[in-house]
C-alpha cells in the first residue's frame, strides 16, 4: 500500500529566466580581485619593484659612469639607459605572476570556486572574466609604474648625458614592451594556476619557467638545438621587446612577441580545457 502526500499552499520553485551575463561576470570578477588584500597588496608591491628598482639601478648605473676608471669602460660597452630604468619590471614579473595564480588557485584552496561555478556553470565565462580584469588591471597599474621608473630614472642619468627621452628612437616600443611581458606573465600565472589549483606549486612552475629554465637553457649545446630553444623559450620572447638595445642572440621585435603571444594563448587554452573537462 502506498500513499501521496501533496503539499499545498507553498509556492513551487520554477526556476528563474535570468542569466548571468558577462558584463555581471566582469562585474563579480571586479570586485573579487579588488577586495583581496593579499590580491591589492601584491600590486601595490608590483608598482613599488618597477619603480624602486629601476630608480635604484639607474642610480647605480650612474655612479659607475661618474667613476673615473669604470666610467669609460662602460661607455665603450654602450648604454641602454632605457633598459637600466626599467630593470625593476624584470623583478616585477614575480610578482604578477603569483597575483595570476592566485585570482584562480585561491578560489580552488577556499572552496569559493564551487560557488562562482554553480552561478556560471559553463565555468568558461567565468575564466574569460577573469583573464580580462587579470590583464586591464596588470596593463594599467604597470604602465603607470613603468613610465614612472623611465622618467625617474633618465633624472638620475641625465646628470651623467646619457638620458634618454620619451621621442627617443626605440624608448616607446620598450615601455610597451614592458607592459605586454607583465600583463603575458599574469596571465600564464592564471593559466598555470587553472590547471594546477594549488597556489604554492603553481606560482614555484611559473618561477622555474621564468628564471630557472632559461638558465639551463643556456648549457644545452648549439649541436643540439640549445640556440633556437633558448629563442623561443617563453620568458626569452620578449628580452628584446623591452630594451632599446636589441640583442642578436635572441628573436626581433616583432616576431618574439607573436611566439610570446602564442605562449599565453597556448597556456591560457590549457587553463579553459582543464576547467572545462575537470570537475572541481
Amino acid at each position: 500500500m502506498s500513499a501521496t502526500t501533496q503539499v499545498t499552499g507553498f509556492p513551487q520553485y520554477a526556476g528563474t529566466r535570468y542569466r548571468v551575463s558577462f558584463g555581471g561576470l566582469l562585474k563579480s570578477e571586479w570586485i573579487k580581485f579588488w577586495s583581496v588584500r593579499s590580491i591589492v597588496v601584491t600590486m601595490v608591491v608590483s608598482a613599488v619593484a618597477i619603480v624602486g628598482l629601476g630608480v635604484l639601478l639607474s642610480w647605480a648605473t650612474a655612479s659607475t659612469l661618474s667613476d673615473p676608471e669604470l666610467g669609460p669602460q662602460m661607455a665603450a660597452q654602450g648604454i641602454d639607459s632605457t633598459a637600466a630604468s626599467l630593470q625593476g619590471a624584470q623583478m616585477a614579473t614575480l610578482i604578477v605572476a603569483a597575483v595570476g595564480v592566485i585570482v584562480i588557485a585561491g578560489e580552488f584552496s577556499t572552496g569559493m570556486i564551487r560557488t562562482t561555478f554553480v552561478t556560471a556553470p559553463g565555468r568558461l565565462g567565468v575564466y574569460a572574466a577573469k583573464v580580462v580584469v587579470l590583464a586591464v588591471s596588470v596593463a594599467v597599474l604597470s604602465a603607470a609604474a613603468v613610465l614612472v621608473a623611465f622618467l625617474a630614472g633618465q633624472a638620475i642619468l641625465d646628470g651623467e648625458g646619457v638620458g634618454a627621452s620619451l621621442g627617443d628612437e626605440g624608448v616607446l616600443r620598450a615601455l610597451a614592451g614592458n607592459v605586454v611581458m607583465l600583463v603575458g606573465v599574469a596571465l600564464a600565472g592564471l593559466a598555470v594556476g587553472a590547471v594546477l589549483r594549488n597556489s604554492a606549486a603553481a606560482i614555484c612552475t611559473v618561477l622555474a619557467a621564468i628564471f630557472v629554465v632559461p638558465l639551463l637553457l643556456m648549457a644545452v649545446p648549439e649541436s643540439w638545438g640549445g640556440d633556437t630553444f633558448r629563442r623561443y623559450w617563453f620568458s626569452n620572447t620578449v628580452l628584446n621587446s623591452t630594451a632599446v638595445l636589441e640583442q642578436p642572440t635572441y628573436l626581433d621585435v616583432v616576431p618574439g612577441l607573436v611566439a610570446f603571444a602564442a605562449w599565453v594563448a597556448v597556456l591560457l587554452g590549457l587553463g579553459a580545457l582543464s576547467l572545462k573537462k575537470r570537475d572541481v
